[in-house]
């Protein structure tokens, strides 16, 4: 029998550095050790805040983001464009359906999609994945 574990950091308060999602995992991989079951780990995400589009549900976020979230261009369809269907990307301010979360925080804007927190780099969040590994 085995215990299966999601380690979701994005929904982690007070983390502040790499290192410090580095223990965290630390952390869990030793309190697992003192489970009577085995603990697999997964299922895991390098989403370090709750930023990425949609992440808390349809156009909802449950949580309010710790950091600025990084906003990049949404992506296009993938549809052929005889049957393809786009929104207004320059002038749409927010798209809804909203639920829960604040527009700002989780809509589209613009054009612009929410992807991750703005405030751990490429090397940190490279860091924080080979610790999850």
């Amino acid at each position: 029998m085995a215990i299966d574990h999601h380690q979701y950091q994005g929904w982690v308060n007070g983390k502040f550095t790499a290192q410090e999602f580095c223990d965290d995992y630390e952390f869990n991989a030793k309190t697992a050790d003192k489970i009577k079951y085995e603990v697999w780990i997964g299922e895991w995400s390098l989403a370090t805040d709750v930023c990425a589009h949609w992440l808390g549900g349809f156009n909802d976020g449950n949580t309010d983001p710790q950091f600025k979230c990084h906003k990049v261009d949404c992506p296009k369809t993938y549809l052929p464009d005889s049957v393809a269907v786009d929104f207004n990307r320059k002038t749409k301010d927010y798209m809804g359906p909203f639920g829960t979360g604040k527009p700002e925080d989780v809509a589209i804007k613009q054009g612009k999609c929410n992807n991750d927190s703005a405030y751990f780099t490429t090397g940190e969040v490279r860091k924080i994945a080979k610790c999850a590994l």
